[in-house]
């Protein structure tokens, strides 16, 4: 394993060395969600919403959390960066300012490629594609944004469908939100109420929720006693084949990272990093943007950002494939509207969307990580293959290498075609079969 990014550092080592946004200030979302991205393919541009004021009739009232950071209940933990000599940390942008491959979108180079993008190898073979359930354990950091709840609601249709067992749900967010009892409000509708869920241990990133408790209190939950995120995924996986499960997180990578650095014990004579070796196939994430960074509107994702560490040192010492869906995606993905027409006041899916936003669409950043985690490309994605690099305040950037073991999906179809798809798997009845 590579070298680790320690947390806690000195001040003078703070002042050296810490990993700390390239952004700052408090800038709106000065694009709705009801913006219109229908015809949104590759090549098309990625919408800037810090330069790009388009006012709408119907403005999403609750902050998204790609561009106005919660207020946290538990600080983030301090990130420090790794020894010069391990190439894992490359700083994206040291001022905040774009350069480098940053494009405005008005051309192409290869097969659709935004310009300025390396070559697209593509490599589907790093997502499922036989039609056997893929076995997935989702960790997800549920109180921020609502999206996660969409994803969750995604994921069960397709367990309905056949598609996928869902093994476990891991909390990654802090502070005091019931995210637990929301999710097992929503794993007890669509009737998987004995779903195991763990929480995160220790410090973690945390904010408010416009709908989390609103979930726990107003809809069928039995959740007492949960276990630590860690805990519970050590006896998942010691219980199931190797190279079987997949690992899909849409949220912060604190759980990823305890994990790998995980102690022998009871479930497991395996430390955590050759635990996830043996039993992993492949983890798929969201996080990041892609194939820079510099292309979001805050310089980073709010995934990365949020654990500078955790993205750092999972992204670098995950010993599987990973697949990572970028901001990029989502931002163009607008699903979530049809709940309120097309499905019942008791779904606490279609509740967590009037809370958060009055009902209206929503971008997709998690529910197109799921998709991608059970479908694979699907005819909707290319999987561009190389390496995935942490730099600075959770910045990113893609290397091509020969190694290949990470992939960044690319839209090869409209925004629509893919919000079409999620639309119908939102809207099925529990038990149903798309």
């Amino acid at each position: 394993m590579k070298a680790r990014v320690r947390r806690g550092a000195s001040a003078f080592a703070l002042t050296a060395l810490v990993v700390t946004s390239c952004t700052s200030g408090d800038p709106s979302d000065a694009v709705g969600d009801t913006a219109d991205t229908s015809n949104a393919v590759v090549g098309d541009p990625v919408v800037d919403r810090e330069a790009e004021v388009t006012p709408t009739t119907t403005p999403d009232p609750s902050p998204t959390r790609e561009t106005e950071p919660s207020t946290d209940a538990t600080p983030p933990p301090v990130a420090t960066a790794r020894p010069v000599s391990d190439t894992a940390v490359t700083d994206t942008a040291t001022t905040g300012t774009a350069t480098g491959t940053a494009t405005t979108g008005t051309g192409t180079t290869d097969a659709g490629s935004p310009a300025g993008d390396p070559v697209c190898s593509a490599q589907t073979d790093l997502l499922p594609e036989n039609d056997e359930p893929v076995r997935v354990i989702l960790d997800t950091d549920f109180a921020p944004d609502v999206d996660d709840a969409g994803a969750l609601g995604v994921l069960h249709a397709l367990a309905d469908a056949g598609e996928v067992e869902i093994l476990a749900v891991m909390v990654s967010d802090g502070g005091d939100a019931r995210s637990d009892r929301a999710i097992d409000a929503i794993n007890t509708f669509y009737g998987r109420p004995d779903i195991p869920i763990g929480v995160v241990a220790g410090a973690a990133p945390a904010g408010a929720s416009v709908y989390v408790d609103e979930l726990a209190a107003g809809f069928p939950n039995d959740v007492q006693e949960t276990s630590s995120a860690t805990d519970l995924y050590r006896r998942i996986l010691s219980g199931q084949p190797d190279a079987s499960v997949t690992i899909l997180s849409i949220g912060y990578l604190t759980n990823l990272e305890a994990l790998l650095s995980s102690s022998p014990d009871a479930a497991s004579a395996s430390p955590g990093d050759r635990l996830v070796e043996q039993k992993v196939v492949r983890w798929v994430a969201m996080g990041g943007t892609y194939p820079d960074s510099i292309a979001h509107p805050l310089g980073a994702e709010f995934n990365f950002e949020r654990d500078v560490t955790a993205a750092i040192n999972s992204v670098a010492d995950w010993p599987t494939p990973a697949v990572f869906a970028g901001w990029e995606l989502g931002d163009v993905v607008l699903t979530g509207a049809v709940l309120q027409t097309d499905t019942p006041p008791e779904n606490p899916v279609r509740e967590a969307y009037r809370l958060f936003n009055g009902g209206q669409a929503h971008r997709s950043w998690d529910l197109i990580a799921t998709l991608a985690a059970v479908r694979g490309t699907a005819g909707l994605f290319d999987v561009c293959t190389g390496r995935n690099v942490i730099g600075r305040g959770g910045s990113n950037r893609w290397e091509n290498d020969g190694e290949n073991r990470h992939g960044y999906l690319r839209l090869t179809v409209p925004a629509a075609d893919v919000a079409a798809v999620l639309d119908g798997l939102l809207v099925e009845p529990p038990g149903a079969s798309p």
